[in-house]
């Protein structure tokens, strides 16, 4: 089941997230300014959430063409952003502490509860503050498009919804699990210790990585002996010593998960574990985890009343988008589009596409 729904598809239309005084002026639609720092922003949002994001520097290059491709990307997506933000200014939309309230009961329904929604944005990295924004962006685009044309979902819009995609909703086996980590990346060490020491040689870098690697298995040793000790107090050790601070502060809580949601080591570990036994020392590329499985789920198909609300949410959405997308096209043609720096003008950024190389990236190797 698709836990994140579609109830966040809109977001990335109206968070530019940085103020209009940050930096140069580069485009501006129907008079209004996109800037330098905007850009910069959504730019490297969208690189870090690719494949690409371990080469960022790489793809920063103007010489390689998923630099022109990110580049033409964002413009788009900027001058869509600002086309929005002024037809909601034009329609008097606004959201209002009870369109906030009322989206965050129909989220918490969709996850479970309150909690389970606050847990999985904690597991995803997006803080409260980003997670309101967003939040709040979505319920803007989704009156802008009712607005327009009221969106209705029917009982048979959702029932055969279901019937057709019904694989969709099938889930494999899974197991819920806490963990303890002690952190031992060998490589993330030796670069903090090149960082600090750029004039190391590579025989006092081995030395020094093998002795703190070493320190860190015994810590993890020492931990696993306490957790087999005092087997209950697993969450209340999890808290006080796991390097995982995220999970740490549920007591090493990580919920359910299918085993292609973690590393390879973890998840053989986690599925061959009986339910209430502690695991062994298991080393990942993260470090040292000590696991215990709390329960099991069998692999299966959700029931529609399960997913019903679900689906009419993101029918609804999808309808929504297709309302906003055609607005878009509505506005793009009628705008003033400036492009007040020349490289970012369409036909630049083509050139750049055309004529760039795809570098720094293993994938493309």
């Amino acid at each position: 089941m698709k836990k994140l729904l579609l109830s966040l598809m809109f977001v990335g239309l109206l968070a530019t997230g940085c103020s209009l005084n940050s930096r140069n002026v580069i485009i501006k639609v129907n008079g209004e300014p996109i800037t330098q720092g905007q850009f910069d922003k959504r730019f490297d949002e969208w690189v870090g959430s690719s494949i690409f994001a371990q080469n960022k520097d790489a793809v920063k290059d103007p010489n390689n063409m998923l630099y022109g491709i990110f580049k033409d990307k964002v413009v788009n997506e900027l001058i869509y952003d600002k086309l929005l933000e002024q037809e909601i200014k034009k329609r008097n939309i606004v959201v209002t502490n009870e369109d906030y309230e009322k989206e965050i009961e129909r989220l918490s329904n969709t996850f479970g509860s309150k909690d389970d929604l606050n847990k999985y944005l904690r597991n995803k990295g997006i803080s409260p503050a980003k997670f309101k924004e967003l939040t709040t962006n979505q319920i803007k685009v989704s009156k802008l498009a009712d607005s327009i044309s009221k969106t209705t979902v029917t009982e048979e819009d959702v029932s055969n919804y279901y019937k057709k995609r019904k694989a969709n909703f099938s889930y494999p086996e899974k197991v819920r699990a806490s963990h303890i980590l002690i952190l031992a990346d060998a490589d993330e060490y030796a670069a903090e210790l090149k960082k600090k020491n750029p004039e190391i040689t590579e025989e006092e870098l081995k030395k020094r990585v093998d002795q703190e690697m070493a320190a860190r298995k015994g810590k993890a040793e020492a931990v696993l002996a306490e957790v087999k000790n005092s087997p209950r107090d697993f969450a209340k050790i999890a808290k006080a010593k796991s390097d995982d601070r995220t999970s740490a502060q549920q007591g090493g809580e990580l919920g359910f998960f299918a085993r292609k949601e973690m590393v390879k080591e973890f998840s053989d570990a986690a599925f061959s574990l009986p339910v209430n036994q502690i695991s062994g020392l298991v080393k990942s590329k993260y470090g040292y985890h000590i696991i215990i499985v709390t329960d099991r789920m069998e692999a299966g198909t959700y029931p529609f009343a399960q997913v019903k609300n679900e689906i009419e949410q993101t029918i609804k959405m999808q309808r929504q988008m297709n309302i906003i997308n055609g607005l878009l096209t509505s506005l793009k043609n009628g705008a003033t589009v400036e492009f007040v720096n020349k490289e970012y003008e369409p036909s630049e950024l083509q050139k750049m596409i055309d004529n760039g190389e795809i570098e720094g990236s293993e994938e493309n190797k």
